[in-house]
């Protein structure tokens, strides 16, 4: 296929940072420098640098491939303009947003997003990845490329809905399949209308992705719904809290919290992202973002520096 160029030029975008914070799964580098990334978006397999994004195959005949770019990156996000929006008293947060410049929220397809969360529940990264993968070569359509590999898009929800339990072992999904058998089930029926999200207040949406709330989705908790409104959704007042946030709460904001809650049950989750989105506004999923990375890589570089 003819390949097809999008200029980033103009885009604050750091492909290292933003492809590889956790928010998607389906990218990896292609240089030890890590300025050069391959992955696939909706269908689309393109390669991403600082300047560039080169689409090499796609699943479909024709898309605007200059669309799904401007949108996958959150092109309208203005870094300088949401920066000054924090407070200017924090040194953790203004370190973040220092050496992590270019760090951009992603804004994926929403039906993706929530099936890797879910597929994130108890895994790192690299096992999220396998599942993801081997999901998409099982369901997905075959991609058609102008590189000598054989890539797949992620599979509707039609085709999980239909899966067999013993397929979706094999994809390595272990207890997850039940939960993401349950919502492709929900929404191939249209009893979950992810597009209906858009429009909802970010709490009517977090309600409506919270399986205790709303009935329509399996196993999933405020932090899988959190991320998939952040991630997706571009609900930039979601503040996920993970493993790694709730250290970086406890060590830099507890006093601002009184007592910090021991057990993060669902009501002490919500005061506590409450407590967060208070304090960095309307675009706390940007501050979560930027001390995610900052903390995750400190601590891989204090594990390196003790080997």
């Amino acid at each position: 296929m003819t390949s097809i160029v999008v200029n980033l030029s103009d885009l604050e975008l750091d492909p290292a940072a933003t492809l590889d914070s956790g928010q998607v799964f389906r990218w990896r580098h292609l240089n030890e420098s890590r300025t050069e990334w391959m992955g696939i978006v909706s269908g689309a397999q393109f390669k991403v640098t600082r300047k560039v994004a080169t689409l090499v195959g796609s699943d479909r005949n024709s898309f605007d491939f200059d669309e799904l770019i401007s949108r996958y990156f959150s092109a309208g996000d203005r870094l300088e303009s949401i920066f000054s929006s924090f407070p200017s008293d924090d040194p953790l947060l203004n370190s973040a947003l220092s050496r992590f410049s270019g760090l951009r929220l992603i804004t994926q397809d929403p039906w993706e997003c929530l099936v890797s969360f879910v597929c994130s529940i108890n895994c790192n990264i690299p096992s999220i990845k396998l599942k993801i993968e081997n999901l998409s070569r099982k369901y997905g359509k075959r991609i058609d490329s102008s590189l000598d590999e054989k890539s797949y898009s992620f599979p509707t929800a039609r085709a999980l809905s239909k899966a067999e339990k013993n397929d979706l072992l094999n994809c390595k999904l272990g207890f997850r399949w039940r939960y993401v058998k349950f919502i492709a089930q929900k929404v191939a029926a249209g009893d979950l209308d992810l597009e209906k999200i858009y429009s909802m207040p970010y709490k009517a949406g977090l309600s409506e992705l919270i399986s205790k709330d709303s009935g329509k989705t399996f196993g999933v908790g405020p932090k899988v719904a959190d991320c998939v409104l952040l991630y997706s959704f571009h609900k930039s007042e979601a503040f996920p809290l993970d493993v790694w946030i709730m250290k970086c709460v406890k060590k830099y904001y507890s006093t601002e919290l009184n007592k910090l809650p021991e057990k993060l049950t669902l009501r002490n989750y919500l005061f506590i992202a409450e407590s967060m989105r208070e304090r960095f506004g309307i675009n706390a999923g940007y501050a979560q973002l930027y001390l995610y990375e900052k903390i995750r890589r400190d601590s891989v570089t204090q594990s390196k520096a003790r080997a």
